[in-house]
């Protein structure tokens, strides 16, 4: 009996590690929604309470997932690193499922045993996925295999841990069997051996174990011995009371003996002619033949057996003295109580006797053989009953049959694991029946209709009643497999779609089906994706077809084939990618990059193909591997069509080309920067040269223009990429002086396209000697050419500048002063106008020198001449006009004959005003005051007043 329970453990376990590496299939390599779904399954296939959490593990250790959370994900934290279910597949000590100790929930009180598989991928360990299971579903299992009788069946750790019980399990969970009896277990789980105890109460038990195959279980089973020999005690009282009375008997009976005793030899030579003749009829007899007598008192004897009958239960031939006893100790032990039970009821009722027992083999695998027996009773005319019958080796018809029935056992967990429904059609009867599961799909309850075959008919859509009779009659006429996809009606009166299959398991003598076994699959929700993706293939704006690795068209979605002139769909006969290509050079270059393909799962180019009419266009391809794991397998290829943009693209290049070559030969340098301002896009060699870069201009490209600042020559570092508040780029044009004495002009534009800005440039070109020219320019127009001092226009512009500044409050005093050569009229009359010229000349330097880096002099006309002193009030004005006079008085001028001329001035005095509107009113002013000190004996200087007479010329002139 524990081999049995070992063996349906074992049965269970398996159907429960195949279920946790399903799950962890699914969650290794599908997505969430079909890991959600698989979950489901799998809690939907037991009764509710039974699967307590379902839950997945990260590599680290922390909870990822649970069944008890909406979504699935944990609200906070929760780590089971530490946890032993988890730690024996981190550090690889467990292959396949792990059966934890039951453990208490702290918040629930209720146990759970954890069942942990690893969850691997092609990294390696990816983490544990966790079923937690409730030890009373394992202990209602074990009460199934006690019968319901008081026998205890025990599931039991290699460490001694109780994982279940079928009967008081609430006093052994959490605890260990005692280390005496755990000893005793692990000596005889090995053999299935047999150990006795005697319990506290003086009750004898008789205990058992077996290993669970692939598993470090231990099943046992206790068996209260006096509970289960009673019958023999009291059959042993009843033979002991009977041998009594016979003995009476005999002694009563011994005279008659004597008298029968002539009679008796004469029949027993008769009985022995009979029994050789039966014996050598029971030689030629499969199995074993025997015969026992069951006298009035109830004592039953084996009156006669063959050798046959002996070596079946390992008794040598010519045993038949060991009688029924030693026949019992050829027994199983598990097997005896029932064997002798189901003896005791064929003799008690009269009935046949037919019953299959296992006897000890140590030569056997499993150290038993299986053996069936079966007999008759026949009443004698004395009242005693005989039992005759047979019995033969049945061990290979019992491994076949406990091979099918474990094998339908997983058949049943797979189906309630994939949520298949199962249907058989009694073909002869015209019979169908489903599971629950197939009502289910339909929205049905379990056994809502009695279904024959043209009711099951009546329920398929019609757009596919006709494919499905033809399917059907093909497969029943032993043909091809029946599988096939179609429509059911609903219980709400819509239509479902469904998958069936399946196979006629038994046909008469003449070929024709009479049973036929298959399956229901819910495919509804695939084949409402199919017809998404297949809305969608149809109405997008891409191409798509999918092809064999012989390069084969397998499928085209509507615009494919319309631009291709193909067949819409899957491609009932094939074509060849050789279609699509201009020639066959443009298919062999395709054809070479299908390598690529492989290798990387994937591949975009550009291509030229030939559509259905005969034109040519370009195609945006991409092509991926419809299973990126099989690198031969199908290949999804999608296409845009981008004939304009292609086309439009190389005008485009050539325009670059041409814009190119026109910025290449631009006399003046050319950085254009992108949109952003970020990125230089072009750059031509004048600008390398001009910028004095180490770079040439193609390496500039792509360079930002934050690197290509720190390129510059100052101070354009700072100025040419300069900013406004808003963050644009400053437009406009301006010349830069540079540290080496160039003069660059920098314009700065916005590049714009219909408003929008698409670029920025600057046009950079060296001014230098077109500068030089414009200071030439400007200084002849303003400087006095005779004297090198500033002209009356130049002078003129300072002195409003000055007066602008005196309103401004930038100075806070301004003077004017005027003076004039006396009697230089006199100089040209008697030396000429070239000594004039040096008499000029020289004062003019004069004056120059004397003045201050602030002040200016400049020539008015003639000997007439103007000084500006910005900052002096007009006393110190005054000063400086008496110390111009005096230096101008002592001053010797030679010339080239040896001549010594000797001049002075007369000066005049305005201390200059904010209320001055401009140097006009000033200049006047002056210039009175100055008449004033020629009219006043000349040599001299004068400040305005207001009461000066007004301007008139002096009466005279002379020179010393």
């Amino acid at each position: 009996m524990a081999v049995a329970a070992s063996v349906q453990v074992q049965t269970l376990l398996s159907g429960l590690d195949y279920t946790l590496a399903s799950l962890s299939t699914v969650y290794a390599t599908g997505g969430d929604e079909s890991f959600a779904r698989a979950v489901g399954a799998v809690h939907d296939a037991y009764p509710p309470g039974i699967v307590m959490q379902i839950a997945v593990a990260n590599a680290a250790g922390d909870i990822v997932y649970s069944n008890l959370e909406p979504g699935g994900a944990p609200p906070a934290a929760v780590s089971i690193r530490d946890r032993e279910h988890f730690q024996v597949h981190a550090n690889g000590r467990a292959q396949g499922m792990y059966v934890s100790r039951p453990v208490l929930g702290r918040v629930s009180q209720r146990w759970a045993v954890q069942l942990s598989r690893a969850v691997r991928g092609e990294g390696g360990f990816r983490g544990v996925m966790v079923l937690s299971l409730s030890p009373d579903y394992i202990a209602h299992y074990l009460q199934a295999l006690s019968g319901g009788t008081g026998d205890v069946v025990s599931l039991v750790r290699s460490d001694g841990a109780y994982v279940a019980r079928s009967l008081r399990q609430e006093e052994v969970l959490g605890q260990s069997l005692p280390p005496g009896r755990l000893e005793q277990a692990m000596a005889a789980r090995e053999r299935g051996g047999q150990s006795r105890h005697w319990g506290g109460d003086g009750a004898q038990w008789l205990r058992a174990w077996s290993q669970v195959p692939g598993q470090p279980l231990v099943a046992g089973v206790e068996l209260d011995r006096q509970a289960a020999h009673a019958q023999d005690d009291a059959d042993w009282r009843r033979v002991l009371w009977r041998n009594g009375v016979g003995t009476g008997l005999v002694l009563s009976g011994s005279l008659l003996a004597a008298w029968l005793a002539l009679q008796r030899q004469r029949s027993e030579q008769m009985r022995r002619r009979a029994e050789q003749r039966f014996a050598r009829l029971a030689q030629e007899a499969p199995g074993g033949l025997f015969q026992c007598r069951q006298d009035a008192r109830g004592a039953l004897q084996l009156v006669f057996s063959t050798p046959q009958f002996h070596a079946l239960h390992g008794l040598r031939p010519g045993a038949g003295s060991a009688g029924i006893q030693g026949l019992q100790e050829g027994v199983w032990p598990e097997d005896l109580p029932a064997l002798a039970s189901s003896v005791q009821s064929s003799l008690q009722g009269r009935d046949a006797w037919d019953h299959r027992y296992r006897v000890r083999d140590n030569r056997a695998p499993d150290g038993w053989r299986w053996l069936h027996g079966y007999a008759r009773t026949q009443q004698e005319e004395d009242g005693t009953l005989l039992w005759h019958g047979f019995v033969h080796d049945v061990t290979q018809d019992q491994a076949a049959q406990e091979a099918t029935r474990q094998s339908e056992e997983r058949l049943r967990m797979t189906v309630r694991a994939v949520r298949d429904g199962l249907w058989e059609w009694d073909c002869s009867h015209g019979r169908v029946h489903w599971d629950a599961r197939c009502f289910d799909m339909l929205g049905y309850a379990d056994a809502a209709l009695q279904l024959d075959i043209d009711t099951f008919l009546a329920m398929v859509h019609p757009g596919d009643l006709g494919h499905v009779k033809e399917r059907l009659a093909r497969h029943v006429g032993q043909s091809e497999e029946f599988r096939v996809e179609m429509r059911l009606r609903t219980a709400n009166a819509g239509w479902r779609s469904i998958e069936s299959r399946g196979e006629v398991t038994l046909r008469d003598a003449h070929g024709r089906a009479l049973r036929m076994l298959g399956t229901h699959t819910d495919i509804h929700e695939r084949v409402e994706q199919a017809r998404l993706i297949s809305a969608l293939l149809d109405k997008g704006s891409a191409l798509v077809f999918v092809a064999s690795p012989q390069r084969d068209i397998l499928y085209a979605n509507e615009r494919a084939a319309l631009a291709f002139g193909l067949a819409a769909g899957t491609q009932e006969q094939p074509q060849s990618l050789r279609l699509l290509h201009p020639d066959e050079a443009s298919f062999r270059r395709f054809a070479q990059l299908y390598d690529s393909l492989r290798e990387q799962s994937g591949l975009r180019i550009e291509w030229l193909l030939r559509l259905g009419d005969g034109s040519q266009r370009w195609f945006d391809m991409q092509g991926r591997l419809l299973d990126p794991h099989d690198s031969e397998g199908n290949v999804v290829w999608t296409l845009v069509d981008i004939d304009a943009r292609r086309r439009a693209e190389s005008s485009l290049m050539h325009m670059r080309r041409t814009l190119g070559a026109i910025i290449d030969r631009f006399p003046s340098g050319i950085l254009v920067a992108d949109e952003q301002g970020l990125l230089v896009v072009a750059a031509n060699q004048e600008l390398v040269e001009i910028l004095q870069l180490q770079q040439e201009p193609s390496t500039l490209v792509g360079m930002p223009l934050a690197q290509l600042q720190e390129l510059l020559p100052s101070p354009l570092d700072e100025t040419l990429l300069q900013r406004t508040e808003g963050g644009d780029f400053r437009v406009g044009t301006s010349v830069q002086p540079l540290a080496d004495g160039r003069h660059l002009e920098v314009g700065a534009l916005a590049l714009r396209d219909a408003g929008q800005a698409i670029g920025h440039c600057w046009v950079i070109s060296d001014v230098t000697e077109r500068r030089q020219r414009e200071r030439q320019l400007e200084t002849m127009a303003l400087t006095d050419a005779l004297t090198g001092v500033p002209n009356r226009r130049a002078f003129m512009e300072r002195l409003d500048t000055e007066i602008g500044h005196l309103q401004a409050g930038l100075v806070p005093h301004a003077a004017l002063l005027m003076l004039d050569i006396d009697h230089f009229k006199r100089v040209n009359d008697t030396w000429g106008h070239a000594v004039g010229d040096i008499v000029l000349r020289d004062l003019a330097q004069g004056v120059s020198r004397m003045l201050r880096r602030q002040d200016m002099v400049g020539r008015m006309g003639g000997e007439e001449f103007a000084v500006l002193l910005s900052g002096a009030g007009v006393q110190a004005a005054h000063q400086r006009a008496e110390e111009l006079r005096r230096a101008v008085q002592a001053r010797e001028i030679r010339l080239d004959d040896g001549t010594v001329l000797r001049i002075t001035i007369s000066l005049g005095v305005y201390g200059l005003t904010a209320q001055d509107a401009d140097g006009s009113a000033g200049l006047e002013r002056a210039d009175a005051a100055m008449y004033f000190s020629k009219r006043n004996g000349r040599n001299q200087s004068t400040v305005w007043r207001a009461d000066l007479p007004a301007l008139g010329p002096p009466e005279s002139q002379s020179v010393t």
